[in-house]
C-alpha cells in the first residue's frame, strides 16, 4: 500500500485545494492531480468533488478516508510495536506446565518475571508431561516447567531448578495398620512405612505420561516390591486423594502436607530412611535458538525458585514412631 497516496489525499481534503496541499507536501499541482486521479480509477469512484468551490470530498471519499485513518492508526502502533519487539522490550513466552503443579509454582515465578520484564506477554499451555514434551519438540511452546526427570522424549535440554521431597499418602484405615496405633501428622515429618507392608496395599497410580509413574516404579524396584495397581489417572492429585479414600497408598510432593486438607486425614510415610527425592527443573528444545524471553525466564525461575523452597519449605524428617513388631 502506498501511503504516500493516503497523504496527498488527507492534504487535499483538509486544505480543500489542489494547489495548497501539493504546496505543503513539497510537490507539484500536476503531480499532485495525477495522484488523486490515478486512486479514483484503482478504486473506481470518485474521491473528490470538483464542481464546487472549495472542493470537497464525495461520500465514498469521506468512508474512504475513515477507513485509511484507522488504517495508519493500526500501522502506527504496529510499527511502535515492532520497534519495541527489535529493542527486546516486547516479547512473548509460550510456557508449558502441568495443570497440578500450576497452582503452586506459577505464583512464586510469574511475579518477578513480570515486573523484570513487563513487555513480554506470557501464554500458559496446560498438560501432562508427555504431551508437554511432545509440544516441546515440535516447537509449539518455548520451555516446559516444572517437570521431573527422567525425560521422555529426545532432543530436549534439561536445566535443574530445586529438589522435591515425596511422601506416600497412606490410608489410616489400611489394612496394614490394623491393631496399631498410629501418631498424628507433624509439620515437617514423615513416618517410616517398610516398603513390604506397602505392597500389600493398591496403589493409585500416575500414568506412564507423567514423571511421577517413573519415579514409583524406579522406588518399587529398589525395594523390590510390586504393589497391585488400583488405579492408573493423569492428575497425580486425583490419585492421592483416591488412595486415602481407597485404603491404599500413592506417591505426592510433601508439599500436600500443609497446603491442603483432608477428610479423613490420611498419614504421610516414607519406605526410605530419608525422603524420597526428585529433581525438578525445565526443558528447552536443544539446537532452537531461544529467545530473549526465553532466557529471561530461565534466569528468574533459576534465582525465585530455590529461594522458595530454601525460605518456605522445610526438609522433611523420617521418623520410626509407628511400632510394627506385632505385625512385622
Amino acid at each position: 500500500m502506498d501511503f504516500n497516496k493516503v497523504h496527498y489525499m488527507m492534504m487535499v481534503a483538509e486544505f480543500k485545494s489542489f494547489s495548497k496541499a501539493a504546496e505543503k507536501c513539497f510537490i507539484s499541482q500536476p503531480a499532485l492531480t495525477r495522484c488523486i486521479k490515478n486512486m479514483e480509477e484503482e478504486l473506481g469512484v470518485k474521491l473528490f468533488d470538483r464542481s464546487c468551490s472549495p472542493i470537497r470530498l464525495t461520500y465514498a471519499g469521506e468512508r474512504y478516508l475513515a477507513g485509511m485513518r484507522k488504517i495508519l492508526s493500526m500501522k502506527a502502533k504496529l510499527d511502535q510495536e515492532m520497534e519495541e519487539i527489535a529493542a527486546d522490550k516486547k516479547d512473548r513466552l509460550i510456557l508449558g506446565m502441568p495443570s497440578t503443579r500450576c497452582h503452586t509454582w506459577l505464583p512464586r515465578i510469574l511475579p518477578a518475571y513480570h515486573e523484570e520484564n513487563p513487555g513480554i506477554e506470557v501464554q500458559l499451555v496446560e498438560g501432562n508431561g508427555l504431551s508437554l514434551e511432545q509440544m516441546l519438540r515440535k516447537e509449539a511452546i518455548d520451555i516446559f516447567f516444572v517437570c521431573t526427570l527422567p525425560i521422555l522424549t529426545e532432543g530436549l535440554e534439561f536445566v535443574p531448578l530445586c529438589d522435591e521431597e515425596m511422601t506416600e499418602v497412606v490410608s489410616r484405615e489400611s489394612v496394614i495398620f490394623k491393631g496399631i496405633e498410629l501418631p498424628p501428622n507433624q509439620h515437617g515429618v514423615l513416618q517410616y512405612v517398610p516398603a513390604g507392608l506397602l505392597e500389600q496395599l493398591p496403589f493409585f497410580s500416575a500414568t506412564p505420561s507423567q514423571g511421577t509413574y517413573y519415579l514409583s516404579r524406579r522406588l518399587f524396584e529398589t525395594y523390590k516390591i510390586q504393589p497391585e495397581i488400583s488405579m492408573e489417572v493423569i492428575n497425580t492429585t486425583t490419585a492421592y486423594r483416591l488412595a486415602h479414600q481407597g485404603k491404599g497408598f500413592a506417591l505426592a510432593p510433601v508439599s500436600i502436607t500443609y497446603e491442603e486438607q483432608f477428610t479423613p486425614e490420611p498419614i504421610f510415610c516414607s519406605m526410605e530412611e530419608t525422603p524420597t527425592v526428585r529433581k525438578m527443573g525445565l526443558l528447552y528444545k536443544r539446537g532452537k535458538t531461544m529467545s530473549q524471553a526465553t532466557h529471561k525466564f530461565i534466569e528468574v525461575a533459576m534465582r525465585e525458585m530455590p529461594k522458595f523452597v530454601q525460605e518456605n519449605i522445610p526438609h522433611f524428617e523420617v521418623r520410626h514412631d509407628i511400632d510394627y513388631s506385632k505385625i512385622l
